[in-house]
C-alpha cells in the first residue's frame, strides 16, 4: 500500500499512524504492514512530517515480522538521508531491536538501506562505524541457497552500501578486506552482485593509487646463465684481432656488430667517410664470398635477416661520418647515406663471382629494408638492377636471389612509387611462369610473397568510380594474378591435384591480358631426381602462397584464406600420415608438399589465429603433427636429399610454430611437448647428418625462443614482462616466451651450452659456423636485447589489488572446466581495471585478446544466457579504447580492430562499439591513420561486397545510428584545418547516401542523430551535399527520393537551427512544382519549419506560396502547403488534421481565420489578390477541360493533366476560400465572383 498521507483508511475510520497502534493491530500482519508501507512512504515523501512520527518508525523496527522491521528500517534511512535524523544517535538504540540478519534477507535487505547512512561520520563513531561495516561484509559475502532471489537483492545492496564508506576506514574495520574482497569477486556469479561490487573494487583501487609509494627499478642485469652467455658470446668469438673470422663465420659476422662493442667495425663510426666506405665495403666482399647459401631458401631468408642488420650498422656509421665531414647544410644526410651505400653495393654486385652475387643481391634488398620510405631514388635504382638480374635466365645464381631480393624491396617501396611496384611484381609473374628452373620459380614465390603485403593496402570508398577505386581494383586483379600463378606453380612441380588448389587456380579472373601460366609436358613430367634436387623450388613457391593470406584477408577473400589455410595444413597432415606408415616417403610430391607446409604453416598461424580464424584446438593437433614428423623421420635415417631437407625446414617451421604461439599469448601449449621438441632438435643437431640436418635442429632450438630465423612474415609481436608473470604459474602449460618459464629454464641453458661447444670447439668448420650464426642470430632477438636495457619507471606494488586482479586475468585458464571463471565475472574485473588511473607492465595486448576469445572458448562449459553473449567482448574493446594512450599493445589492437579487414568480421555489436567510440580513436590515432579510418567506414557501407548489406534492416539502422554518434562527437573535436576533414564529409556523405526515407518510425532516432551530426558540418559542404536539381523532383525514380532524403534534411536542419531559413526559401519554388505524390510529408515538415519563424517571415511565406500557386503546373501541391502554412498559424492549429484532403478542406476556415488576426491583416489584400489570379486561373483550366478546348491564357502557364481529376474540387475549394474573404476583394471581382460558377 502506497501512500503520501499520514493516515491510512480501515473498516471506514481513519486510524493515526501512533505507536501503540502497532501493537494494537499486531495479530493482524496485513494491516501492519500497511501502517508500516505507508510511514516509509511519508519518509520518503516529506521528512519533516516523518521525524515526527520517528515514536512509530522505532515501533516498526522493534516488530518481530521481517516485513515490518525491514520497511521501518527503509522509513529511518530516508530520515537519515535527509538529514532530519543523526544516525549514528539512532542506531544506539535500533542497534538492540535487529532481528538475526543472517537468517532473513528481507531483514538484511532492509538493514543495509539503513546502514548506507553511517558513512558520513564513520570517524567519529570508530567502534560502532565497525560493526556496522563488519554487518555490511558479513551479508555481502554471505552465499546461502535458500531463498537465492532475496539474498541476491540484500548482498547488492550491501555492497551498494559499502561503496558510501572511505576505502582506508574500510581496511581499519575489516581484517584482509583486499584479499577476502578479491577472492570473493573471483567466485562471484551473479550479475547484479558483481555489478555492485565493480564500485567497490574501482574505490580500492583508487584508494591504492592516491595512497601508493613511488619506487624505481634498477637497471635490469642477465637473470639466468642463457642471458650472460649470449652477451659475452659475441665478444669472444669476435674479438680484436680476429677478423679472420669474417670469412670463417660470415654469417654471425652479419650480426655481431649489433651485439657489442668489441669489433673493429663498430669502432669505424669514429673514422671518415672512406674509412667506413671502405671498411664496411672490404668486410661485405669478404662475407659474400664465404658466405654459402647452397640453392636453399631458408638460408637464403636467414642471410637476407643478417644482411639487413649489417646495413643498419652500415648506414648508421656512414650518417655519422657525414655529419662530421660535411657542412651543416647537407639537409638530407640519410638520403645521402643511402644512395653512397647503394651505389657502392651495386658497383660490387655487378662484377661478383656466382657465390658472391647470390648474397650481394640479397644485401641490395636488405639495404632497402632499413631505408626510410622517402629513399626513392636508391629503391628505385635498387629495383632497376635487381630487375636486369631477374631476367638473365642464362645466370641462376643471379635469378634466384634477384627475385627474393626484388620482392622484398617493393615491400618496401613508397605508396607513391606505384609504376615501379606493378613493374617489378608482373617481371616476378612473368618470370615464373616463363623460367624452366625450378629453383628460380621458388624464389619468384617467395618474392611474390614479399611483393603481396604492398597490395591492397587502403580500399576506397568508392571502388568502381574514383581514381583510387581503378588503383584498388587494379592490384586486387594484380593479386588474384599472383595466387592463381603460385597455385599453377605447384600443380606443375608436385603434380598435386587437390580441388582446393584448384579453387585457388580459378580465384580471381586473371589479369587484363588474360595470361595464363602454361603446363608444359616438361614440367609435369620431371623425374625424381630433378624433383629432389630442386625441393627448396617447390618450399619457396608453397611459402610464398601461404604469405598471401594477409592481402587476401585485406580484400575480403576469406574463403581464399581459409582454402589456403587448409591446403597447407592438409600437407602436413597427410604427410604425418605417410611417414608414421612408412617411416619415410613412398611420393616424392608428398615430400614435396611437406616440406613447403611446413616453413608456410608459422605464418599462416599466426595470421589465421590473431584474427580468430582458427581454433586452439587446431594448434594443438598440427604441433604434435610436427613432432611426429620430426621424430619420424630422425628414426628412419637416410641419405637422401629430399629426406634431409624435409627434416630441416620441419625443424625450422616447429620452432616458430611454437615461437608464434607462445608470443601471441592466448593460447597454453604443454610445457612436457616443450620438452620433447627440445629433445627432437638437439638429436636433429647431433647426428651424422650433413650440416643441413644440425642446422635446422639449431635453428629449431633458437625459433623456439623467439628468433625467428627462415621466416617470411615474423610479425607476431613479443612478449617481456608478461612472459615473467607466467613463468611463476605452477602448472604444467606454458604461455609466453620459454625463458620465462623456470621448468624450461634448465633444459635450455644445458642445450645453447651445447651449441656454444660447438661454436667455440668443434673440428668441423662448417659446424662451428652453423652454430655461432644460430647462437648470433638468437643474441640479436629483440626480446633478449629489450630484458638487458635499463628500465626506469614507476611500478604497481605487487600487492595491490590492481596488480592481483591483472595478474588473475593474465592467468585465465579455460582448459580445465573446475577452474574456469565466469564470463561475467570476467567482465567485471575488466570494467574495474578499465577505471585503472595506470596498468602493471604486463602484456596487455595477449590479456585482451585471450578475454576476447575467453567466451567462445567456454560457452560449452559454462553456457550463457542470450542477453550476456557478447558483453566480454565489448568490455574488452572499452578497455583497450580507455588504455591505448598508455600501452603500446593495446593501441597495436585497437588499429588492427579498427581497420577495415578486420573490422567488417567482427561482431555486430563489436561494430557498433568501434563506430560509437569514434572520438577515442580520434585522440590516439595520427592523422594520416584518422584519413584512412575514415575512408574505410565510407568503404565498409558503400561497398557491394561489403558484409553491412547481409544484415537485416533493424541492424543497419544500429550500425548507422552508431556511426553517426561517434562523428557528431568527432566534429566537436576537430577544426576545418585538420588533415582528416575531407575523409569525415566523405564518410558522412556515403552515409547519408545509405540512409533510408523517413516512413516509419524506426528510422526516426537515426534522422535524428544524422541532423544532429551534419549541423556540426562546415556550412559550405553541408549545402554542397544537400544540392538538389529541378529534374530529381520531376523523375520518380532513384534520384527522386534521393532528392526527397535532402530536402527534408534541410528542413530538419533548418528547425535544429544549423542552417536559416531562407535555405529552405530557396526550395519553394522547387517543391510546389512538383505532383503532390509522394511529398506530403516534406510539406509538412517545411510548415513545421516555418512555424518557428518570425511573424514577418512567415507573411512573406504565404505571399509567395499564394504567388507560385498562380504559375505553379500542380496547384494542388501550392494549396496543399498554403492549408498547412494557414491551418500551423491561425487559431485553429489544435483542431488540424495532417491529412491532404482535410487540409484542401479546411482551407476556407483557416485562411479567413488567420488573415482576420490583427497581425496579418497587412497582408490580406495582397493574398487575397494573388489568391483571385489563381482561382481564375484554375476557373479557366477547368471550365477548359469541361468543354473539352484549350483555353489561350493557360499556354505560358500550363496545368499538368495529372491534376485534372482534382479539377472541380480544387475550383469549389478555391470558390468558397474567395466568397469567405469576398470583403478584400475590389467590387468589379465581388460581382464576378458571384458570376463565377463553381459546380
Amino acid at each position: 500500500m502506497t501512500s503520501g498521507r499520514r493516515f491510512v483508511q480501515y473498516h471506514g475510520k481513519k486510524v493515526a499512524l501512533l505507536p501503540e497502534r502497532f501493537s494494537g493491530v499486531a495479530s493482524d500482519r496485513s494491516i501492519c504492514l500497511s501502517m508500516a508501507a505507508s510511514l516509509r512512504d511519508v519518509c520518503q515523501a516529506n521528512p519533516e512530517r516523518g521525524v515526527d512520527l520517528i515514536l512509530c518508525v522505532s515501533a516498526s523496527i522493534e516488530s518481530n515480522d521481517p516485513l515490518v522491521q525491514a520497511l521501518g528500517f527503509q522509513s529511518l534511512a530516508h530520515l537519515c538521508e535527509a538529514d532530519v535524523v543523526d544516525f549514528y544517535a539512532a542506531w544506539s538504540i535500533v542497534a538492540k531491536q535487529v532481528l538475526e540478519y543472517t537468517a532473513d534477507p528481507i531483514v538484511a535487505c532492509g538493514l543495509c538501506l539503513l546502514l548506507r547512512w553511517g558513512a558520513m561520520d564513520a570517524k567519529a563513531y570508530p567502534e560502532a562505524s565497525k560493526n556496522i561495516l563488519q554487518i555490511l561484509w558479513k551479508i555481502g559475502s554471505s552465499n546461502l541457497t535458500t531463498n537465492e532471489v532475496l539474498w541476491t537483492k540484500a548482498r547488492v545492496s550491501a555492497f551498494m552500501s559499502m561503496n558510501h564508506f572511505e576505502v582506508g576506514h574500510i581496511e581499519i574495520c575489516i581484517p584482509n578486506v583486499k584479499e577476502s574482497f578479491m577472492d570473493l569477486l573471483i567466485r562471484e556469479t551473479d550479475i547484479d552482485v558483481l555489478q555492485a561490487m565493480e564500485r567497490l573494487g574501482s574505490n580500492i583501487m583508487a584508494h591504492e593509487h592516491s595512497t601508493r609509494t613511488r619506487f624505481v627499478k634498477e637497471k635490469r642485469t642477465p637473470q639466468n646463465k642463457i642471458e650472460k652467455l649470449l652477451h659475452v658470446f659475441p665478444q669472444l668469438i669476435f674479438s680484436a684481432g680476429k677478423d679472420s673470422n669474417f670469412k670463417e663465420l660470415p654469417g654471425a659476422a652479419l650480426l655481431f656488430g649489433s651485439l657489442g662493442s668489441g669489433n673493429a667495425l663498430y669502432q669505424l663510426q669514429s673514422k671518415n667517410i672512406h674509412d667506413v666506405v671502405g671498411q664496411y665495403a672490404n668486410a661485405m666482399r669478404e662475407i659474400a664470398t664465404s658466405l654459402q647459401l647452397s640453392r636453399n631458401v631458408v638460408i637464403a631468408l636467414l642471410s637476407l635477416q643478417s644482411w639487413k642488420l649489417f646495413m643498419q650498422h652500415w648506414l648508421r656509421a656512414y650518417i655519422s661520418s657525414v655529419d662530421k665531414d660535411v657542412s651543416s647544410n647537407i639537409l638530407d644526410k640519410t638520403s645521402t647515406a643511402a644512395n653512397g651505400i647503394m651505389k657502392t653495393v651495386l658497383k660490387m654486385a655487378d662484377g661478383s663471382l656466382p657465390r658472391s652475387a647470390e648474397n650481394m643481391a640479397l644485401a641490395v634488398g636488405a639495404l632497402c629494408s632499413v631505408l626510410s620510405p622517402s629513399a626513392h631514388a636508391a629503391k628505385g635504382a635498387a629495383s632497376k638492377f635487381l630487375l636486369s638480374w631477374l631476367f638473365q635466365y642464362e645466370h641462376e645464381h643471379r635469378q634466384w636471389s634477384a627475385a627474393i631480393s626484388l620482392g622484398l624491396v617493393t615491400s618496401f617501396l613508397h605508396v607513391a612509387d606505384r609504376e615501379q611496384k606493378l613493374l617489378n611484381i608482373n617481371g616476378l609473374i612473368q618470370v615464373a611462369q616463363d623460367s624452366k628452373n625450378t629453383l628460380v620459380k621458388g624464389a619468384c614465390g617467395v618474392g611474390l610473397g614479399f611483393s603481396c603485403q604492398c597490395l591492397v593496402t587502403q580500399i576506397p570508398a568508392v571502388v568502381t568510380t574514383s581514381a583510387e577505386g581503378s588503383l584498388y581494383m587494379l592490384e586486387a586483379e594484380l593479386l588474384g594474378k599472383i595466387v592463381r600463378v603460385l597455385s599453377l606453380t605447384i600443380c606443375e612441380l608436385t603434380r598435386c591435384s587437390s580441388n582446393i588448389l584448384q579453387l585457388l587456380i580459378q580465384y580471381i579472373p586473371p589479369a587484363s591480358d588474360g595470361g595464363t601460366s602454361s603446363i608444359t609436358s616438361e614440367s609435369i613430367c620431371m623425374c625424381s631426381e630433378e624433383r629432389e634436387e630442386d625441393i627448396w623450388g617447390v618450399v619457396g613457391v608453397i611459402m610464398g602462397l601461404g604469405t598471401c593470406i594477409n592481402p587476401l584477408y585485406r580484400t575480403g577473400s576469406h574463403d581464399a584464406v581459409s582454402n589456403i589455410k587448409s591446403l597447407i595444413i592438409s600437407w602436413i597432415i597427410e604427410g604425418n600420415l605417410e611417414v608414421q606408415s612408412s617411416g619415410f616417403f613412398l611420393d616424392s610430391s608428398m615430400a614435396l608438399l611437406t616440406s613447403g607446409a611446413c616453413l608456410a604453416l608459422p605464418s599462416v598461424v599466426s595470421f589465421c589465429h590473431r584474427v580468430e580464424l582458427m581454433q586452439d584446438s587446431e594448434l594443438d593437433e598440427l604441433l604434435v603433427c610436427y613432432k611426429e614428423i620430426i621424430s619420424r623421420l630422425l628414426y628412419h635415417k637416410t641419405s637422401g636429399n629430399m629426406h634431409q631437407s624435409l627434416l630441416m625446414a620441419s625443424c625450422v617451421g616447429a620452432g616458430n610454430l611454437v615461437a608464434c604461439i607462445l608470443k601471441e599469448g592466448v593460447h597454453y601449449l604443454e610445457i612436457q611437448l616443450m620438452k620433447e621438441f627440445l629433445i627432437l632438435f638437439k638429436k636433429a643437431y647431433s647426428s651424422s647428418y650433413p650440416h643441413i640436418v644440425p642446422f635446422g635442429g639449431m635453428l629449431g632450438i633458437i625459433n623456439m625462443m623467439g628468433a625467428g630465423a627462415g621466416i617470411i612474415a615474423h610479425d607476431y609481436p613479443a612478449m617481456t614482462s608478461f612472459g615473467a608473470v607466467h613463468g611463476t604459474k605452477e602448472s604444467s602449460h606454458i604461455m609466453g616466451p620459454l625463458l620465462s618459464n623456470p621448468s624450461l629454464e634448465m633444459d635450455l641453458t644445458l642445450l645453447l651450452q651445447d651449441i656454444f661447444l660447438l661454436a667455440q670447439n668443434s673440428d668441423d668448420k662448417k659446424m662451428r659456423e652453423c652454430a655461432t650464426w644460430a647462437l648470433c642470430f638468437l643474441g640479436h632477438d629483440k626480446g633478449i636485447q629489450k630484458n638487458e636495457t635499463a628500465v626506469f619507471s614507476a611500478s604497481v606494488s605487487e600487492d595491490s589489488t590492481l596488480f592481483k586482479l591483472s595478474l588473475w586475468l593474465a592467468r585465465l585458464d579455460y582448459s580445465e572446466a573446475a577452474s574456469t571463471a565466469n564470463v561475467n565475472t570476467v567482465a567485471t574485473v575488466v570494467r574495474c581495471l578499465l577505471q585503472a588511473t595506470r596498468l602493471p607492465p604486463l602484456d596487455w595486448g595477449a590479456i585482451i585478446r585471450r578475454c576476447m576469445r575467453y567466451e567462445d572458448q567456454v560457452v560449452k562449459i559454462l553456457p550463457l544466457d542470450l542477453d550476456e553473449k557478447g558483453i566480454l567482448r565489448q568490455e574488452c574493446l572499452q578497455f583497450s579504447l580507455v588504455h591505448a594512450n598508455k600501452v603500446d599493445a593495446l593501441m597495436s589492437f585497437v588499429d588492427e580492430l579498427s581497420d577495415l579487414s578486420r573490422f567488417r568480421t567482427l561482431a555486430l555489436n563489436l561494430q557498433s562499439g568501434i563506430l560509437l567510440h569514434l572520438l577515442d580513436l580520434l585522440r590516439l590515432f595520427s592523422s594520416s591513420r584518422l584519413e584512412k579510418l575514415f575512408s574505410d567506414i565510407g568503404a565498409y557501407f558503400s561497398s557491394p561486397i561489403s558484409p553491412y548489406h547481409d544484415y537485416d534492416g533493424l541492424q543497419k539502422t544500429t550500425l548507422r545510428i552508431s556511426c553517426w554518434k561517434g562523428l557528431c562527437q568527432s566534429l566537436d573535436e576537430i577544426s576545418s584545418s585538420s588533415g582528416y576533414t575531407s575523409a569525415i564529409e566523405k564518410c558522412m556523405s556515403v552515409l547519408f547516401s545509405a540512409m533510408p526515407g523517413l516512413e516509419t518510425l524506426q528510422y526516426a532516432e537515426e534522422w535524428k542523430e544524422a541532423t544532429r551530426c551534419l549541423g556540426k558540418a562546415r556550412k559550405d559542404w553541408l549545402l554542397d551535399l544537400l544540392q538538389i536539381s529541378e529534374i530529381g523532383l520531376l523523375q520518380r525514380d532513384d534520384d527522386f527520393i534521393v532528392t526527397i532524403k535532402k530536402i527534408r534534411l534541410r528542413t530538419w536542419l533548418v528547425k535544429n537551427g544549423s542552417l536559416p531559413l531562407n535555405e529552405l526559401a530557396k526550395l519553394k519554388a522547387y517543391i510546389l512544382d512538383t505532383q503532390p505524390q509522394g511529398v506530403w510529408d516534406v510539406l509538412v515538415e517545411f510548415a513545421s519549419a516555418v512555424q518557428s519563424a518570425e511573424e514577418s517571415v512567415k507573411r512573406q511565406w504565404l505571399v509567395d506560396v499564394l504567388q507560385i500557386s498562380c504559375v505553379t503546373k500542380y496547384p494542388s501541391t501550392a494549396l496543399q502547403f498554403l492549408g498547412l502554412l494557414t491551418g500551423t498559424c491561425c487559431i485553429y492549429m489544435p483542431l488540424l488534421i495532417l491529412d491532404p484532403t482535410v487540409v484542401l478542406s479546411d482551407l476556407p476556415v483557416t485562411l479567413p481565420s488567420l488573415l482576420s488576426s490583427p497581425k496579418w491583416s497587412s497582408i490580406a489584400e495582397t493574398a487575397v489578390s494573388y489568391l483571385w489570379m489563381s482561382l481564375e486561373r484554375i476557373h479557366e483550366w477547368a471550365s477548359s477541360l469541361a468543354c473539352g478546348c484549350a483555353a489561350p491564357s493557360l499556354q505560358l502557364r500550363p496545368i499538368d493533366r495529372s491534376e485534372k481529376d482534382m479539377a472541380d474540387f480544387l475550383l469549389r475549394l478555391m470558390h468558397g476560400t474567395c466568397v469567405s474573404l469576398r470583403e478584400y476583394l475590389p467590387l468589379e471581382k465581388q460581382l464576378r465572383l458571384a458570376d463565377m460558377d463553381p459546380i
